[in-house]
């Protein structure tokens, strides 16, 4: 059957999900329910983010946090975050409250312009081009009054058109580039518009426009953010070999890459997490970001460090181009709150917050990285995300936080853990504890029926007499065991496992040996006295051989019969 489809959009979103459900998603009886579990119970806002975007079938959620005690400017903000990534919140959170002791971020826009571009060919002369244009420029300008009249109002608009030539890169390539001033616009549709109004203006039959679309490079819509204190209030044991390698691993992201990229990629964690709360654009944002990394033919760090005269000193220049009106910012209503909470900044404002949020992430993680290094920190912050996945209960997670405060986390350790909480207590048998043992067998007559195995009760105890007899040099189990099997196979006596259902020593037969006793009282009276034979024998011997085992002392014969004595009374329900 084809899984192609005609119309799709048309359908309604129930049928949109119950033809993806057959078709994709048809091994997951599930797909549905969660699909429709994530459905918000109000309709009309479900109906406003079903308006978002085309085709949607459900929403998609990720946490959203705060990260209370930033101090920039000298204003004390709460800084909104949604991202999925462990201890992202937590660092921002910690570094916050850190610098704001120490008079906090300080920061400032140092400008604040776009770029638009229409690319165009033209075969003539440059100097017929350039007249053109000269000719002309007032008559773009004007082509765009109706867009821009609202914008001018705000103090924004067009603040200049260029034409560049690009003929050494591609033949008979040109641009107009235009710089725009968006105030507290992101600005992407009002640029758009603008630059499709004036190359409708410009074109004629010896200029193709190819295209007219806004850059998401912004080199001039840049903010600076910074810390500063003095070496020895940056605390800790050493303060000043902290600040010496925090200072040598922002120089490695300054002149490495692959360092660099990773570096940057801890910033935008800060930077991001802001951008999705206040409903902007993170693709362009990333996008630009990077690219400014790069500006220099070589990627490299977006924040740099210095120590003078015993003055530490951590800064970051960021170029972001942002919005506090239009678009999603004045849509979606988390957006909208997102903005209240940060008391409806400006986008200048809102330049300077998320640059200061991701200093405190970079700063976060080159601490953690260049003291207890990054996974501690993350992975103690990764460890809920781990118990949730594991189904772990809250008194599960009680225990397993508090047994790795001072452990390292991985995955694989907390399974194990959590294994181990989870696994059956075992009831172990004290052979050696007489009064314990005749009370549990009194429970124990002939025709006691076994849970597992063929012996009955009677049976039971003169096998257990039996392997006694083994140990305390009565019966010759004289069966050899090579030294490296016998080695592998004591290890397991030091554990806490039990003998699996089925364990048999090779000298035992398939069938139950029959009752030497006429009564299991007489049995387990003669077990007793094999007991006591094996503490008596022990005083003087060194070694007895166990057929599966091999030679054992005292201590490992007295762990086997621990797990023995548990094994054959769990047989009989007795534990």
């Amino acid at each position: 059957m084809s899984k192609k489809i005609s119309g799709f959009s048309k359908f309604t979103k129930a049928e949109k999900i119950n033809w993806l459900t057959e078709n994709y998603l048809n091994e997951n009886p599930n797909a549905k329910s969660i699909l429709e579990q994530y459905w918000n119970e109000d309709d009309g806002l479900q109906q406003l983010h079903d308006d978002f975007i085309e085709n949607t079938i459900t929403n998609f959620y990720l946490p959203f946090g705060v990260a209370p005690n930033f101090v920039i400017n000298n204003k004390t903000y709460v800084l909104p975050m949604v991202i999925e990534e462990s201890s992202v919140v937590a660092a921002a959170s910690l570094v916050g409250k850190f610098w704001s002791t120490r008079g906090g971020f300080t920061t400032e826009v140092i400008s604040t312009t776009k770029i638009g571009q229409i690319h165009f060919m033209y075969a003539g002369k440059k100097a017929d081009l350039e007249t053109y244009f000269n000719k002309n420029k007032t008559e773009l300008l004007a082509s765009t009054a109706s867009i821009t009249k609202n914008m001018e109002k705000r103090g924004g608009g067009i603040l200049n058109i260029e034409l560049k030539d690009k003929t050494d890169k591609i033949a008979n390539y040109y641009q107009l580039h235009v710089t725009f001033e968006t105030k507290d616009s992101m600005g992407a549709n009002f640029i758009n518009s603008c630059l499709e109004a004036m190359a409708n203006a410009f074109k004629n039959e010896e200029i193709e426009v190819v295209m007219s679309i806004l850059s998401n490079y912004v080199p001039e819509c840049l903010v600076r953010a910074e810390v500063s204190c003095k070496i020895e209030d940056l605390g800790g044991e050493n303060p000043e070999k902290f600040a010496e390698k925090f200072h040598q691993a922002v120089q490695i992201a300054e002149v490495e890459p692959y360092r660099a990229v990773t570096h940057n990629k801890g910033i935008m964690n800060g930077v991001d997490a802001l951008v999705l709360a206040t409903g902007n654009d993170f693709r362009a944002v990333e996008a630009g970001v990077h690219a400014y990394a790069a500006r220099s033919g070589e990627y490299t760090s977006l924040s740099h460090c210095s120590i003078e005269n015993g003055i530490f000193k951590f800064w970051i220049e960021l170029p972001l181009a942002l919005g506090t009106v239009g678009g999603l910012t004045g849509l979606h209503p988390m957006a909208k709150l997102s903005l209240e909470m940060l008391q409806k900044p400006s986008a200048r404002e809102l330049m300077q917050i998320m640059a200061a949020a991701g200093l405190a992430q970079n700063f976060a993680a080159l601490r953690a990285l260049t003291t207890k290094g990054i996974q501690h920190g993350h992975m103690k912050m990764h460890l809920q995300n781990i118990l949730n996945q594991l189904g772990a209960n809250d008194t599960e997670k009680v225990i397993i936080e508090k047994y790795f405060d001072t452990k390292t986390v991985s995955h694989s350790a907390v399974v194990k853990k959590l294994e181990e909480l989870r696994a059956p207590k075992v009831n172990w048998v004290n052979f050696l504890n007489f009064e314990s043992l005749k009370n549990t067998l009194t429970n124990l007559n002939v025709n006691t029926k076994p849970l597992f195995g063929k012996m009955n009760g009677q049976q039971m105890i003169e096998h257990l007499s039996f392997l006694m007899k083994v140990s305390n040099g009565k019966v010759n189990a004289d069966f050899f065991v090579e030294d490296g099997k016998s080695a592998r196979r004591k290890a397991f006596l030091n554990t806490d496992g039990e003998l699996k259902v089925g364990f048999k020593a090779p000298m035992l037969s398939e069938e139950p040996i029959p009752a030497k006793f006429s009564t299991i009282k007489e049995s387990i009276n003669d077990l007793f006295f094999q007991i006591e034979a094996f503490q008596d024998h022990f005083k003087t011997a060194k070694n007895e051989n166990h057929p599966f085992f091999g030679e054992l002392d005292y201590e490992h014969w007295q762990k086997f019969h621990v797990k023995h004595f548990t094994h054959h009374f769990k047989q009989f329900g007795l534990v």
